[in-house]
């Protein structure tokens, strides 16, 4: 029972490593991209998720400056005499913070992938627009994360 258990296990791996092997070797572009670019609105593409891809590997960690953003904030609020310049601060990059998550969240659910996927000659300037686009969600998210860096390091200072 065991070994006919282990025997149908290893055919369904191999099944699936098969078909997996199939799909890589297909010039078929199933996704409005190839691997490797061909055409214009492929580089266009790319392009974009690059910039897709830099945007999000940081929303993590606008999350967290958000949080401690509040944290500061909150501790602030406690305070007898609060220092009201460093609340202005942080109140302001509290809202660069929220402004820059929004802004990749909102391009995200506003890009679609498949846009006239089969006409080229609309799908590039699409795509320009939306590299456009992308290029300042990720501006604004490295330009806040910074501003975080400077003002929470001088902050524990």
């Amino acid at each position: 029972m065991r070994q006919s258990i282990m025997l149908l296990v290893f055919a369904g791996i191999t099944l699936i490593a098969c078909n997996d092997a199939g799909r890589k070797e297909s010039s078929d572009r199933k996704d409005g991209f190839s691997d490797k670019p061909v055409t214009k609105g492929d580089s266009l593409y790319q392009e974009v998720m690059d910039g897709h891809d830099i945007g999000m590997a940081k929303m993590g960690k606008l999350n967290k400056y958000s949080i401690e953003v509040q944290r500061l904030l909150d501790s602030l609020g406690k305070l007898k005499a609060p220092d009201a310049a460093l609340r202005t601060r942080l109140q302001s990059l509290q809202k660069d913070l929220h402004e820059a998550q929004e802004g990749m969240n909102g391009w995200m659910e506003g890009f679609n992938t498949d846009s006239a996927s089969a006409a080229e000659t609309l799908r590039i300037p699409y795509l320009e627009r939306e590299k456009a686009k992308v290029e300042q969600v990720k501006s604004n998210i490295l330009t806040s994360l910074q501003r975080a860096d400077s003002l929470l390091k001088k902050g524990t200072e």
